[in-house]
């Protein structure tokens, strides 16, 4: 499913020390819509453009997020509003931007839209009385070139509904929370969803795992999922050397009324991981029913954690917002992850051997019978949000299969010393979070790495 990573623009004439500070009241949403502010630091260009994302890299489908934002306005010290005039679907010009102080705008909540879209609601906006999901792209816009300034964003909630996120509050009261991220890219991988509670958290090792459920029929609770969850994490610490990748991880699932009506298909489910987190949008039903599907999607999330979150391409990871390029390695980034989401399970008894054995099977099946079997995979990753988009599901079969094989072509070749699992543990010592490799080099580098 889907990853998140955020364009780096270049910033070195920039202050790191920016702080762009964002605020809104929960408690005061209208017609389904939250006015936001935001606090600008002094800025020395005259004019400079305000902007919400166009796509987030990994859903593979055009999001245009500013679609759901209205009534932008600029004001300098003095309250004077200052010019801003839309130049996109996403964008909007600020005039004598070395005035400016404060930008408000609205947001509609995007699951109870009427306007036609391509969001997941794994990263869509909710407002409800029950629940309140911020995913942080679709509610706070920014300002191309700040990219590595500081963001806080200061929320006022509802006293009975407590906020679950990956972050640490700067400050925090029954009725108020502040958080800071580093850079907008910290930001952007930060979801926070807003219920009545219905936490547990637990201990894996090094980590310390929240886990955060809303399910309005009260037919899934938090307990369950956590141990789940501990058992699964348990294996991922052993199957990635012991440590963890986070010292802190949380789960936010919604379970979806199977009578309320979104503006998403109605068989559309997933979830959508970050490098400290993951949102889930599954259907309201006895949590036993959906046990299995629900470990091996938070194993597929959680293990992004490795591609593309630590191992990338510089398309992945200055990821740009406004005019996106794509990767050819969706084989890596999503098969590869389906394929150890997998292998972990059957490696530490979470899954018998006949039942890993058949779901690769499956996968073969299905994308010799789904998806065009001789359409290269690094073509298909190139177009997988135009031309070659209705083959993109194939990642999750034949990409998982292309990992499998992999796994197995190594595995001989070193008589079985040297697999799959090692090739990503070096490559991640190789690249790390804050590295990249060219794109037309991969192929090349891990041939470096093992065997031509």
């Amino acid at each position: 499913m889907p990853f998140l990573f955020l364009v780096l623009l270049s910033t070195t004439s920039l202050s790191a020390q920016q702080v762009f500070k964002y605020s809104a009241d929960l408690t005061a949403i209208t017609n389904d819509r939250l006015t936001v502010t935001m606090q600008v630091p002094p800025l020395k260009q005259a004019t400079v453009e305000f902007s919400f994302p166009k796509m987030i890299p990994g859903t593979y489908r055009i999001a245009d997020y500013g679609k759901f934002v209205g009534d932008v306005r600029a004001f300098d010290k003095s309250g004077k509003a200052l010019p801003v005039k839309k130049t996109g679907s996403n964008t909007w010009k600020i005039s004598n931007a070395t005035s400016l102080s404060k930008i408000t705008y609205t947001v509609e909540d995007i699951f109870d839209t009427e306007v036609k879209h391509n969001i997941y609601p794994m990263a869509a906006t909710n407002f409800e009385p029950g629940n309140i999901s911020l995913h942080t792209p679709g509610i706070f816009g920014f300002i191309e070139g700040y990219n590595q300034s500081a963001y806080e964003i200061s929320m006022t909630k509802p006293a009975s509904m407590y906020g679950a996120t990956s972050m640490q509050p700067v400050s925090y009261s029954s009725t108020h929370e502040t958080y800071r991220a580093a850079n907008l890219n910290e930001l952007y991988e930060s979801p926070v969803m807003y219920t009545v509670p219905d936490t547990t958290s637990v201990t894996v090792g090094n980590a310390q795992v929240l886990v955060s459920v809303y399910s309005p029929g009260k037919l899934v609770r938090s307990k369950q999922i956590a141990e789940w969850m501990h058992d699964l994490l348990e294996a991922a610490r052993q199957y990635l050397g012991g440590r963890l990748p986070t010292d802190k991880y949380a789960f936010l699932f919604y379970f979806k009324d199977l009578s309320a009506k979104h503006s998403f298909p109605e068989n559309l489910m997933g979830a959508l991981e970050h490098p400290a987190s993951s949102y889930y949008y599954l259907p309201d039903i006895p949590a036993e029913e959906m046990k299995s599907s629900i470990i091996d999607i938070a194993s597929h999330e959680f293990f992004h954690i490795v591609t593309p979150l630590t191992i990338a391409s510089r398309e992945v990871k200055q990821f740009n917002y406004t005019q996106p390029k794509m990767s050819q390695h969706l084989w890596l980034y999503e098969g590869s992850t389906e394929y150890t989401a997998h292998h972990v399970q059957v490696k530490y008894g979470l899954k018998t051997v006949n039942q890993f054995l058949e779901e690769l099977s499956s996968k073969i099946t299905v994308s010799r019978r789904m998806y065009d079997d001789k359409l290269p995979f690094t073509e298909l990753s190139r177009h997988a949000t135009d031309r070659h988009r209705a083959q993109y599901g194939n990642v999750y079969q034949k990409g998982a299969l292309i990992a499998a094989c992999l796994d197995l072509l190594l595995l001989d070749l070193s008589g079985g010393t040297y697999g799959f699992r090692n090739l990503t543990y070096d490559l991640g010592i190789r690249y790390g979070k804050d590295r990249f490799f060219e794109d037309d080099q991969l192929f090349d580098e891990i041939a470096a790495l093992t065997w031509p």
